[in-house]
């Protein structure tokens, strides 16, 4: 496994307000691009299966992530996975700059429909589909800086 030594790419923030899973599996950075959010993360070793490549699972947990915080960036609406359809496209390498973004492709006041893509430097990792319940307007959203 070889690891890459510097940093995210230019115009990326930690995610420094990360907590649970996205704060012992990170760090993870973002930044907002032609109005898009666009997540990405450096594996390391603690994210390899057996093999020696990104596990699926955290590949997988990644991209929902990322898919989740679009429809709260493009709806300013809180969400939660309801369901999530995954492609594996090609092994996610430790070391790699692995990047995620995703669309809001359409949402009625109930659901979002998102579609998303996580790919690093030599081509794409995943694809995935996935529907999101969208919480209550009542509760204030916490924004980031």
């Amino acid at each position: 496994m070889r690891e890459r030594t510097s940093g995210p790419p230019d115009g990326f923030r930690q995610l420094t307000e990360a907590t649970g899973f996205a704060a012992v599996n990170g760090p993870w950075f973002e930044k907002i691009e032609d109005g898009r959010l666009v997540r990405g993360f450096l594996p390391g070793p603690q994210h390899a299966n057996a093999l020696g490549i990104v596990h699926g699972g955290m590949l997988a947990a990644f991209l929902d992530s990322a898919m989740g915080s679009t429809v709260m960036h493009v709806l300013q609406r809180r969400a939660v996975t309801a369901r999530l359809s995954i492609d594996y496209l090609g092994p996610g390498r430790v070391g790699d700059w692995l990047q995620a973004e995703a669309e809001v492709i359409g949402h009625d006041e109930h659901v979002a429909q998102v579609r998303g893509r996580l790919y690093g430097p030599r081509h794409d990792v995943l694809a995935g589909l996935g529907a999101f319940a969208l919480l209550s307007r009542q509760r204030p959203l916490k924004t980031r800086s």
